[in-house]
């Protein structure tokens, strides 16, 4: 596997860094969309992870609209939610949309909290195969409305302080189609081995659903 910081180019001429692995002999494409922290050692770590398994991999810096080379600790939630609040959507799914049209054909979309909302949004608005969403905030509140076609999987934990099960129960209800997980015991960010969170057997059964799911699809 090879990995780099490369350059990407929006539709309205916005210029991004993005992390780029690349697998050996890939079988598809995924665009991995970041927590509020930016693009961590974590984000990188799930980058080479999916790499190993055959895709070749994407993580626009989407907070380059306003700063580059952020990346936070994750103690500094205040400051990742200040950063968040700057970003619209619409610019987040164009940075988005850089990285998807630079992979191609055969591309699905993980997110992860912050990220796992936009990865809702962006199954509903832009051309991927297929989604994955790992605990999303604020879907349940504002994003329900959207129609999402493709094949999307959603990641919660049971225990999750923001998102409370029954906001899942309406993600669930809304989109019939869609698969949705709760783990039990695991709260927010679990799959993310820098967070006090982090519940390791919860989040070794959602990569291996993960890279079925996408297996499947792409």
């Amino acid at each position: 596997m090879n990995s780099e910081w490369i350059r990407l180019k929006a539709k309205d001429g916005h210029e991004l860094d993005a992390f780029s692995v690349k697998a050996d002999d890939p079988i598809g494409n995924i665009v991995v969309i970041q927590e509020i922290f930016g693009i961590t050692d974590h984000i990188q770590a799930v980058c080479h992870k999916f790499a190993s398994n055959g895709y070749d991999v994407i993580a626009p810096a989407i907070y380059d609209r306003f700063e580059r080379n952020i990346t936070l600790d994750y103690t500094q939630i205040e400051e990742g939610v200040d950063y968040k609040m700057k970003l619209s959507d619409d610019y987040a799914m164009s940075d988005i949309q850089a990285a998807q049209s630079y992979l191609g054909t055969k591309t699905a979309v993980v997110g992860y909290c912050y990220g796992g909302m936009l990865t809702h949004i962006a199954a509903s608005k832009l051309n991927f195969d297929c989604a994955v969403s790992y605990y999303g905030g604020m879907i349940a509140d504002n994003y329900t409305d959207l129609k999402i076609d493709i094949p999307i999987m959603y990641h919660f934990g049971e225990n999750d302080h923001a998102i409370p099960m029954d906001a899942v129960d309406l993600i669930r209800n809304t989109y019939q189609d869609a698969t949705v997980h709760v783990y039990a015991n695991a709260g927010h960010g679990f799959n993310c081995d820098m967070r006090a969170d982090y519940h390791e057997s919860s989040a070794n059964l959602a990569l291996d659903r993960t890279l079925e799911f996408i297996g499947k699809n792409l």
